[in-house]
């Protein structure tokens, strides 16, 4: 089969490798429809991550058909050819974390494309458990999508979680996860929505996609005075909640001091891992710093159900590429000189 290959810390290319064995227990076959390039795989590539270990085939926001059934999953009732998405996330169920719910943060989990091989390729091996049946209203690009927006739903129920109502918001970042959390907080209740990026054609999308304000970081009114500013217009005192979708040191701070008293903040992002903030800000003003990490079944079950009933808008900011070329495709997106917003490989192309 045709994939797309982590050969070496740093570099990816398009290579014929061999097709997974016949599926054994609970194993699933699939034959990959669609799959998305995510920000978190290119920063791998971009800084030679050592938590991918060549060969490896990435890749895990993707949907397919089942090509065959190892015994257990057919006895569960899946049937070949059926339209699935799986949660690439696998808990252990058994650790104290999962005891909790918090099953994205057992120190035990596996993720597709990251401990073994992903959707990046014309199949891919998954357990029955994972999957997810996919309603005809849904098309193969929202399906793949699943697992971005499930990320962005589970950061706006965390503010839910600590009774911080969204009314007026700031979310750093217009990527994917950035334009997918502007889409969840509209839904929230957030009335005024200001998003924060240097790309005019991302902040375009974002305008239209329900945004009330967008600014550039680099100009006086996307400043940090700037923005402490609007959010001081817009309320009196303050954003009630930001999203961190950058993950930057700076970006992080300024979202802590664009919050009000008793306001919080959701980091998603995590372009960087050391950051400085003010104490005081947080201490004397009760604001919450929030870490938020990929999403529990819910929130994905959660996400599908929402792309089914066409509440969140991904296919019209994306776009869909040959899977063949892909290689290619990762040198102009990491060198900034491919325009797509969502990169989505098609297998069949």
């Amino acid at each position: 089969m045709q994939a797309l290959v982590l050969t070496a810390p740093g570099e990816v290319q398009n290579q014929r490798m061999a097709v997974p064995g016949q599926p054994k227990g609970d194993q699933v076959l699939l034959k990959v429809v669609r799959a998305g390039v995510c920000g978190s795989e290119l920063e791998a590539i971009h800084t030679k991550s050592a938590r991918r270990v060549p060969p490896l085939i990435m890749g895990h926001e993707f949907s397919g058909r089942i090509e065959a059934l190892g015994p257990d999953a057919e006895a569960a009732g899946w049937k070949l050819g059926e339209r699935v998405a799986p949660n690439p996330l696998v808990a252990c169920g058994r650790c104290r974390a999962c005891a909790r719910g918090l099953t994205n943060a057992c120190p035990n989990r596996t993720l597709d494309g990251l401990h073994h091989h992903g959707g990046h390729a014309e199949l891919a091996l998954v357990r029955a458990q994972q999957l997810h049946r996919l309603p005809d209203t849904l098309t193969d690009d929202a399906a793949a999508a699943a697992e971005p927006v499930a990320v962005a739903i589970h950061a706006l129920r965390l503010l839910e979680g600590m009774a911080v109502l969204p009314q007026a918001m700031v979310i750093f970042g217009a990527g994917t996860i950035g334009l997918l959390a502007l889409q969840a907080a509209s839904m929230s209740g957030a009335t005024q929505v200001v998003v924060l990026d240097v790309d005019p054609y991302r902040l375009e999308v974002a305008r239209r996609l329900g945004a009330t304000v967008t600014l550039d970081p680099r100009t006086p009114e996307g400043s940090l005075e700037g923005l402490y500013r609007l959010g001081q217009d817009l309320t009196g005192d303050g954003f009630d909640a930001a999203i961190d979708a950058v993950g930057r040191s700076d970006v992080r701070a300024s979202a802590l001091h664009s919050v009000r008293p008793g306001g919080a903040v959701v980091w998603v992002g995590q372009a960087e891992e050391e950051i400085t903030v003010n104490g005081g800000d947080v201490v004397r003003s009760e604001r919450r710093i929030q870490g938020s990490y990929a999403y529990n079944a819910g929130d994905f079950g959660s996400a599908l159900a929402l792309l089914a009933a066409g509440k969140i808008d991904v296919t019209s900011w994306s776009q869909t590429y040959p899977l063949s070329t892909s290689s290619a495709l990762i040198g102009r997106l990491l060198e900034h000189k491919e325009p797509a917003i969502k990169a989505i490989l098609d297998p069949a192309a």
